[in-house]
């Protein structure tokens, strides 16, 4: 480990500056979006893997210290120090450190600095986080420790004492987990994936680019939202069933106590636990530390826990209504893009006179610009006290714009979860003696009446193997939703309007040929199925109208390129990446077609070609995107065609993005389509990423032809994968609510297994 810390006792400091680490809740947290992001952390941590993944998603440009340093001095650091000593490489280090944050103050991503830890350099970053985003990158330290040759005592002195460098001048935690491969027969680069993924959204969140992680509604809305409790102490445990986190909740509440508070190392506990709620959920995380006491003789703990918790970004934070007003300011200029939802308990049921929080106080305690949301809990003394809920709600809601969520807790109170209609508390399954699941509280609701049954259907020309239905019925069945799924097979069309009129119907998925035959019979459309004129979704929607009576609007959704989509971003190596010169070749020149091009349009794809064994309707195809591209502003897209199977042009590089969008059978019969790609068209030296549309009993001459290529770094994709890919999107659109994707996809496992489709 080349971190080296200058031997300052412990607890003391220079006369110079005092110690940044004693302020917890120093830093600012909005940022110029062009500011440069630093990461530090120790040898073996992946702050440079973390820096390249950075600088290429992000478009900054990526410096290393070290690099930087020896072409300065034109030697290494570690030279300069044999060379010249530690004191005269401090004052060289200091210079070229404060040069480098000087010119690259914006559009950079910046790592090796801190690695000789020094007292100016810490005051010098600490400075420089005030106005950029320092992220001290954590890992395991058995993992760290693997990178000395050092007793165990002094790699832990070493560690304690870096760990308060990097802690006191930065502004961020990020634990890097180390990634398990997730298929063994898959490239090792495949692994990187999930590590690019929530390293950037952990990036995006900071500078405040919150992209939706699901389909569903928002979280903090009062659309009937669910939270899952989570106790710290739960992730303590190296628990395994960590995918069921997943289990259909809208947001994650993990759940901070005193004595979690007192516990050893508990900033890095929380970092590792909040990374691994990440890795294993796609919902919103809340840290809740409603539990833990303000009085004065805490507030310095509590104010050192929250500066932990705003660390790493989460989505909100519940904080106590008795926590000190200071602390608040504080917060709020240091929360960044983190909700503040203020947390009232008291020993008398929601809604009760008796109650610490009327309507009344409302204005007096809330009066906090940074302010996300109230949540008002109360004990029950009779199951009868928890309708006392529904007017506390209605009168809260008549005079705050904030959204309110309350109940009652304890096993009397579970009747007013249901009742209450954001971020209701559930629990997992296996504790469900201290709560109630998602799937109880649904299956309350639907018997208040609450929750109306829906009706699904999949409709097309040729339906009979799709696992749709069983994908989305189990979905519905685990999360206890009271809807059913099923096929419709037609011959034309119009058959699907009277689909569509019927009483209880909630949506249809549009199957080939009629992806874009269903437009006329919607009345509103997406803008990205807009785009590709093309749907694969309709719901029915109920508005009121002005004069008071309800409207059912048809609304057209596209999940096809979603599922497209995903599938090329996680199956694309490093090497394939996409760039100004990157081509795409789709074969087929209908729905998918359609949905295939937008797909790698959003990825960044610039030229793309299509082959299909009709040239006019390829034909036809390229003249609309080009069309399209030409009327927006901004849009560098060329879509050419290619009219026989001659060798591929020589102004284009060879495709390393491959998409299929044909059926597997021939559209009104069960023959298999032929068709094979010509060879020379698939030598790309770096190979690329196949993605099969379709899926069927048995291997297309497609899916035959390029399985030997795996080998020649071809990365061959099911078109079961993006079945769940697009159909997670859809589940989403069709019931408002996150998906169990462990379900989903665990279904068509076994469903395909079932049936003999092929994965490959």
């Amino acid at each position: 480990m080349n971190t080296v810390v200058e031997a300052t006792p412990r607890g003391k400091s220079s006369d110079a500056a005092p110690r940044p680490a004693d302020e917890a809740l120093t830093f600012h947290r909005h940022y110029d979006p062009h500011a440069t992001i630093l990461l530090v952390g120790f040898f073996g941590a992946g702050k440079k893997t973390l820096g390249i993944i950075a600088s290429v998603v992000l478009r900054r440009r990526f410096i290393d210290f070290d690099t930087y340093f020896q072409q300065e001095v034109q030697l290494s650091p570690q030279e300069f120090i044999a060379r010249r000593g530690l004191v005269q490489y401090r004052d060289v280090e200091l210079r070229l450190s404060h040069e480098l944050l000087t010119k690259h103050d914006k559009g950079c991503v910046i790592v090796g600095l801190g690695a000789f830890a020094s007292r100016p350099q810490q005051m010098l970053l600490f400075e420089f986080a005030q106005r950029h985003p320092i992220v001290y990158v954590r890992r395991n330290k058995r993992d760290l420790q693997q990178f000395v040759t050092t007793s165990s005592e002094k790699f832990n002195r070493i560690f304690e004492l870096g760990n308060d460098f990097f802690e006191s001048c930065s502004n961020f935690d990020f634990f890097n987990h180390t990634q398990t491969q997730p298929d063994p027969t898959s490239p090792a680069y495949l692994k990187l994936k999930e590590t690019e993924r929530l390293f950037v959204a952990f990036l995006r969140r900071i500078f405040g680019v919150l992209l939706p992680q699901t389909f569903s509604s928002d979280p903090f809305s009062d659309s009937d939202t669910f939270s899952l409790q989570v106790p710290l102490q739960w992730l303590d445990g190296a628990p395994q069933d960590l995918e069921l986190l997943e289990c259909g909740a809208d947001a994650i509440a993990l759940v901070i106590t005193p004595r979690d508070i007192q516990s050893a190392g508990v900033a890095r506990r929380l970092s590792e636990h909040i990374a691994t709620l990440r890795r294993n959920s796609r919902a919103a995380i809340i840290i809740d530390v409603v539990a833990i006491s303000c009085k004065s003789e805490k507030s310095k703990a509590h104010e050192k826990i929250l500066g932990m918790i705003l660390r790493l970004a989460p989505d909100a934070v519940i904080l106590s209504s008795d926590l000190d007003d200071d602390i608040f300011r504080s917060l709020n200029h240091s929360t960044g893009f983190t909700k503040l939802i203020i947390g009232f308990h008291q020993k008398e049921p929601v809604g009760s006179r008796e109650g610490v929080f009327t309507p009344s106080n409302i204005q007096r305690q809330t009066n906090f610009p940074q302010l996300g949301g109230i949540r008002v809990t109360g004990e029950c003394i009779s199951p009868d006290d928890n309708l006392q809920c529904v007017p506390f709600l209605k009168s809260m809601t008549a005079i705050t714009n904030l959204p309110v969520f309350a109940y009652n807790t304890g096993a009397l109170g579970r009747a007013s979860i249901c009742l209450n209609p954001t971020l209701s508390p559930v629990v997992l399954p296996r504790l469900q003696s201290e709560g109630i699941t998602v799937q109880q509280a649904q299956h309350a609701m639907t018997s208040f009446f609450l929750l109306p049954r829906k009706k699904f259907t999949i409709f097309g020309q040729t339906v009979k193997y799709s696992l749709s239905p069983e994908m989305h019925n189990a979905a519905y069945d685990y999360c206890g939703l009271p809807h059913i799924y099923d096929t419709t097979q037609a011959e034309d069309i119009s058959a699907v309007d009277g689909i569509l009129a019927e009483e209880g119907r909630g949506g249809v998925t549009i199957s080939l040929p009629f992806k874009s035959a269903i437009l006329p019979f919607i009345d509103e459309i997406t803008s990205d199925a807009e785009d590709m004129r093309a749907v694969n979704t309709v719901v029915l929607e109920h508005k009121l109208k002005s004069d008071g009576s309800r409207a059912t609007i048809r609304k057209g959704y596209n999940t096809d390129h979603i599922g497209i989509r995903d599938c090329i971003d996680k199956h694309l190596s490093p090497a394939n990446a996409v760039r100004d010169g990157t081509t795409a070749l789709i074969v087929g020149a209908g729905g998918m077609a359609r949905a295939a091009i937008y797909a790698c349009y959003e990825l960044g794809v610039q030229r793309i070609c299509i082959f299909n064994r009709t040239p006019e309707h390829a034909q036809k195809l390229a003249n609309y995107w080009n069309q399209w591209a030409g009327s927006k502003p901004n849009v560098n897209l060329q879509v050419d065609i290619l009219r026989s199977t001659d060798a591929w042009p020589s102004d284009l590089r060879l495709p390393t993005i491959v998409v299929p969008c044909i059926p597997p059978f021939q559209i009104g019969s069960e023959h298999p389509v032929k068709f094979q790609i010509p060879n020379d068209w698939l030598e790309s030296r770096t190979g690329g990423v196949f993605v099969e549309v379709a899926y069927g009993p048995f291997k297309t001459q497609l899916m035959e032809q390029m399985i030997p290529r795996a080998s020649k770094g071809w990365v061959i994709v099911s078109g079961l994968l993006v079945l769940v890919e697009q159909g997670i999107a859809q589940y989403e659109i069709f019931t408002k609510r996150p998906a169990p994707v462990h379900v989903m996809r665990r279904v068509i496992q076994e469903q395909s297994a079932k049936y003999g489709f092929v994965h490959q």
